[in-house]
């Protein structure tokens, strides 16, 4: 009979732990206020095996999969029947098994310029009841791109916008661990990498893009192929704070 260390069942109950979940409640909105607990989640991805995550909505009215589908595999999540799960790949770029020494400006620059009708497929895919889960392979990338439009469009301050993006770089190295312990990685991938860093020129990017429309974050939003009445009611809930103008 085997019998395991109290270390080893540590540094497995952290393996079936999500790294980088969070509830985007409380974030502060420009017009006052804040934004509403139970609506949105970010989280890097979650794996058959994981144990039930505390503090947050679980199981999620509906899963937003940003991964390519390919990427998911044999650890693909069997979620209850009555999530409402929704594939949407919106970069196959920023997936860190193939570039992991990719320069970020560079991916999110591709993700910005060529891919705006994907992004906005995920975003019309949000719940408009309850809560949704976004996610990719880190949650910090394709995830930290549609979180922070989502955040552009219902009025967040942007500086809780960039410090939200940064705050995976706390989680980075639960992240990584995970991802090894299910060869998700290339094999000596480290967290120096440039794919697991959160540079604040890559976040500036996507939000210069959105917000340098000349309609705005919501200008934008429609000329890619937003569905504003969608959104303007997911917002409603999202940031019930949030003035009218900024709709």
């Amino acid at each position: 009979m085997t019998f395991s260390t109290a270390g080893e069942r540590d540094a497995d109950r952290v393996l079936r732990s999500l790294a980088n979940i969070r509830d985007l409640g409380g974030l502060p909105l420009v017009s006052g206020g804040s934004t509403s607990h139970g609506v949105l989640i970010r989280s890097d991805a979650p794996y058959p095996d994981d144990d039930d995550p505390v503090g947050v909505p679980w199981p999620p009215s509906t899963v937003v999969d940003l991964r390519d589908p390919s990427e998911s595999g044999a650890v693909r999540v069997t979620w209850p029947a009555e999530v409402r799960l929704v594939h949407r790949q919106v970069s196959s770029g920023a997936r860190v098994d193939r570039l992991a020494d990719t320069p970020l400006t560079d991916i999110y620059t591709a993700m910005m310029q060529t891919g705006g009708d994907r992004l906005t497929a995920a975003l019309n895919a949000f719940d408009p009841a309850g809560p949704t889960l976004v996610h990719c392979a880190a949650g910090k990338d394709r995830t930290g791109v549609i979180v922070a439009i989502a955040e552009l469009l219902a009025g967040v301050d942007e500086a809780a916008i960039i410090a939200d993006y940064q705050q995976t770089e706390q989680n980075i190295a639960g992240v990584l661990a995970r991802l090894q312990h299910r060869d998700r990685v290339p094999r000596g991938t480290s967290l120096d990498a440039p794919i697991l860093r959160t540079p604040r020129e890559a976040i500036d990017l996507v939000i210069d893009a959105v917000t340098g429309h000349r309609g705005g974050p919501w200008g934008w939003f429609e000329a890619n192929g937003g569905d504003v009445g969608h959104f303007e009611g997911w917002v409603a809930r999202f940031a019930p704070g949030s003035a009218p103008g900024s709709r």
